[in-house]
Parts: C-alpha cells; sequence; structure tokens
C-alpha cells in the first residue's frame, strides 16, 4: 500500500525534473519560447567560436589524395595505403595492421616538417632477386634514409637528390613515383 502512494509522489517530482531539464536545453527559463535564432553576435565581447570548431571530414570535409594502386586513399583522414601482393593495394583506416606493404605516404609534401631537418617520403628496402622491393614507406627524417639504401617517393624531380630523377618505379614499388 506504501509503494503506490509513494509512485504517486514522485512522479510529480520526477515530471518537474525532466521539464526543468528540457527548458534549459531549449533555453527556455521563463516559460516563454524563444523565437530568434540564439547567435551570438561576436562583436560583442569575447566570442572565441573558433576553439569550440570541429571540422567534419565527411562528404566536403578534408581530402589528400594518396595513391594506393588503382584507388585512392584519404589521407587527411588518416588512411592509409596496404599493398597485400604484386597488384593488390587497399586502403586502410588509422591503426588497422597491415599484412603486406604499409604505404603511408607517396610524396615529401605529405610529411610533417621536424627539428632535426628535412622529412622524407622514405621507402624502406628488401633486396629479393627480382631487386629492390619496399618493404614500407613512411616520412623519415632525410638523415634516416640515406639514398644510397633507400628509396625516396616524389612527385617531381626537384624533390630528388642532385643525380636523380623522379620516374616511375618498375622494381621497388610499381606505379609509384621514385628518385632514380
Amino acid at each position: 500500500m506504501l509503494a503506490p502512494m509513494r509512485a504517486r509522489l514522485l512522479l510529480p517530482a520526477a515530471t518537474s525534473v525532466a521539464v526543468s531539464a528540457c527548458a534549459a536545453i531549449l533555453g527556455i527559463d521563463d516559460g516563454t519560447p524563444r523565437t530568434d535564432d540564439a547567435a551570438v553576435d561576436a562583436s560583442q565581447g569575447d566570442a572565441d567560436a573558433a576553439a569550440d570548431v570541429v571540422v567534419d571530414a565527411g562528404e566536403g570535409g578534408p581530402f589528400v589524395p594518396l595513391e594506393c594502386g588503382q584507388a585512392t586513399c584519404n589521407f587527411a583522414l588518416g588512411q592509409t595505403c596496404c599493398r597485400t601482393g604484386s597488384t593488390s593495394f587497399v586502403c586502410i583506416d588509422a591503426g588497422v595492421t597491415c599484412s603486406g606493404t604499409l604505404i603511408e605516404c607517396d610524396r615529401p609534401e605529405m610529411c610533417p616538417p621536424d627539428d632535426a631537418g628535412p622529412v622524407v617520403c622514405c621507402g624502406d628496402l628488401s633486396h629479393t632477386e627480382a631487386g629492390a622491393v619496399a618493404s614500407a614507406v613512411s616520412c623519415k627524417p632525410e638523415a634516416l634514409c640515406a639514398y644510397s639504401t633507400h628509396a625516396y617517393f616524389c612527385d617531381d624531380a626537384g624533390e630528388c637528390p642532385a643525380d636523380a630523377s623522379c620516374l616511375q618505379s618498375t622494381v621497388t614499388l610499381p606505379t609509384y613515383l621514385i628518385c632514380k
């Protein structure tokens, strides 16, 4: 008998809390709905909307192409390319493990500057019967990517050492441009 009476007393209190919460969310604190658009006038005071901006990377969001076989990954969203066979490439999201050759960049512009010096899009090489093939491609300080033992990925000759040109790879990582 006590439980139904307690429920009848709690119901109005719970309703009051719910209505107050909705009023706070909708900006109706005095019982009168707002008819204006609630926009902030940035000319009055220290409105700092920039700190609260979140970039929507969906359709129309940032896009930086990363070549990936016949596909194009979105480097701006953290996608990388994974070569899983001689001609099989797939775009993968950040944090996903690549079971083949991980390609994180395809030109030096994708590599953020480093205080230690120039940064290059560097291919680690494995030597096979066919020649030197890329086992991984990532941004590295130039000091850790000796041109004599690594491949530099490029998109024009100005990014290559003085004695090299930016040409399409046929063995290291076919279809990509490398300095040779």
